[in-house]
């Protein structure tokens, strides 16, 4: 029996909650995720690229959902080359440092023994989700200029050191990873650590990423859907813009068969839908659901926690 997962990368976007998909009495956390929940059995954690969790509220999404409900958490920005939110960081960290005139941060301007500290402190903040079943893979996402070179190959290496004993997926958005001679190297090391590559639905771009399934990681895979609106991401629109995109069936319809294909080699497969633009996520998860003759998750309970 396949075991196919199918969701959103967020449920409480602002765009989605501004959609109108949640009903009038869904006003709070709680109830929203038990709205989401009853949809859908796994959602992605976005709220963590942006700041490290507060490890109470970690424990009240467990709690608010069933035993079948997948977390899938998105790594803290600093952990993937990316700049932060200067009031992102924790108190103490800030202290360390001492004042900074810029709203953002880049990674490079925090010694490795800090980010290695923070790394400690996301890892024991998602930690209650692993214990109890909950916790799917921990994505880590580079920046669209981190190209392939060995010196990530070395990073990639570290993660996987430092992560133990959580279940990575890794989306790299730079073309380079993916040419002829990277490609191999690349994907051969993702098996070596039973890293899961994170196979992408984008617009086709000289330095996108075109989609290519590949099962790295015997635990499973994932496919991430950002939605095909090729004039904003050409032109450099800002995120919310880029994931204007709702899917048609017709689309959808092309990946039943890699997807089908693929979940039968690996443990499990996650397809989630980043396209944030009001309810345009939801929906589109929704009709994979249809496509691929996957359940709602409310209508049938508890599904299984392999």
């Amino acid at each position: 029996m396949i075991n196919v997962r199918i969701g959103t990368c967020s449920w409480a976007d602002r765009q989605l909650l501004s959609s109108g998909w949640y009903p009038p009495s869904a006003k709070d956390g709680e109830s929203r995720l038990g709205h989401y929940s009853s949809c859908f059995d796994t959602v992605e954690v976005d709220s963590t690229f942006y700041a490290i969790p507060d490890i109470t509220d970690v424990y009240r999404w467990a709690s608010w959902t069933s035993p079948g409900f997948i977390f899938n958490v998105k790594a803290y920005g600093l952990f993937t080359f990316h700049s932060v939110q200067w009031t992102s960081l924790p108190r103490w960290v800030r202290d360390e440092i001492g004042l900074c005139e810029e709203k953002r941060i880049d990674f490079k301007k925090i010694p490795r023994s800090i980010r290695l500290e923070l790394w400690h402190q996301f890892s024991e903040s998602i930690m209650p989700l692993h214990k109890v079943g909950k916790l799917g893979y921990v994505l880590f996402q580079l920046p669209p200029w981190a190209s392939f070179s060995d010196r990530m190959m070395v990073y990639l290496d570290r993660v996987v050191e430092e992560a133990r004993p959580f279940k990575i997926a890794f989306e790299v958005r730079n073309s380079t990873w993916l040419d002829k001679g990277n490609r191999d190297v690349f994907f051969e090391r993702l098996r070596g650590h039973n890293i899961a590559y994170v196979a992408v639905d984008e617009p086709s771009l000289p330095w996108t990423v075109p989609a290519v399934v590949e099962p790295t990681a015997s635990w499973g895979s994932v496919v991430r859907f950002h939605g095909r609106n090729k004039e904003a991401w050409d032109r450099g629109s800002y995120v919310g813009e880029k994931f204007r995109y709702l899917y048609s069936r017709k689309e959808l319809e092309e990946w039943k068969e890699p997807v089908l294909g693929l979940a039968k080699k690996v443990d499990r497969l996650f397809l989630m839908f980043n396209n944030c633009w009001s309810d345009y996520s939801v929906r589109s998860a929704s009709l994979m659901q249809d496509i691929t003759g996957q359940p709602r998750f409310g209508s049938q309970g508890e599904l299984d926690l392999r």
